[in-house]
């Protein structure tokens, strides 16, 4: 696969978007723009049923970035109506167009109630890059990364916007399956809070040979925005 440009938007989740913001992300020059779960709200929200009403906004905003930023887009997480039901998916967007979603697995409470969970965790293959995607809690579940191993996809972007990564148990156990299975692991987490709820912000990058960038403690609450360069080497 070769060196891929991972940029890691560690974004505040309580300033919504604005045009500064999209013109800092459009003059990137990376292959892959990860944002955190629910990217898009702002001080405002104050429950799921508002971020439901505000998905339609952020998949615009997200469509009008890639018009500029010409990689691909993994767009954090928000609802999304199917004929099967409402999801809490996260958009992959690419050369200006909605290529696929992924449906989060593992809902919180407050989401079960507004939609299905997803059953799958097929891989993307974009820009000639092979790949899956894991949203807030399905980072937790060993089935997901077992599914993950099984189809042999070294390339993983996880999306949080929740305290886990604060957990250096958790960091360790990620490591583990990087160096047991030559995993490549991009962590996007969001900073500040969500409605309400204190957002950790230790976003990372980690490869089989170790963690190579990690936010420190000291900056959990801030907003980061890094592009790493990962030399991803298919068994």
């Amino acid at each position: 696969m070769g060196i891929v440009r991972v940029s890691i938007y560690q974004k505040t989740l309580t300033d919504g978007l604005n045009l500064t913001i999209l013109k800092k992300l459009a003059a990137l020059k990376s292959d892959f723009l990860l944002l955190p779960e629910y990217f898009f709200a702002d001080a405002s929200l104050r429950d799921y049923k508002g971020l439901l009403d505000k998905s339609p906004f952020a998949l615009d905003w997200l469509l009008k970035l890639n018009e500029s930023y010409k990689g691909v887009i993994i767009g954090g997480a928000m609802h999304s109506a199917s004929p099967q039901g409402s999801i809490v998916g996260s958009p992959v967007v690419y050369d200006g167009q909605i290529v696929d979603w992924y449906a989060k697995r593992k809902l919180s409470p407050a989401e079960s109630g507004l939609a299905r969970a997803g059953t799958e965790n097929n891989p993307f293959i974009l820009a000639g890059f092979r790949f899956c995607t894991l949203v807030g809690a399905d980072a937790l579940d060993d089935a997901a990364w077992q599914a993950i191993v099984d189809q042999g996809v070294k390339l993983i972007f996880v999306l949080s916007s929740d305290n886990s990564f604060a957990d250096e148990a958790l960091t360790d156990q990620l490591l583990a399956r990087a160096k047991q299975h030559g995993l490549y692991i991009a962590v996007c987490c969001g900073a500040g809070a969500l409605l309400g709820q204190p957002a950790s912000g230790r976003s990372m990058a980690l490869t089989p040979a170790g963690i190579s960038w990690r936010v420190s403690p000291g900056e959990k609450d801030r907003e980061i925005l890094k592009t790493v360069l990962v030399n991803v080497r298919e068994a």
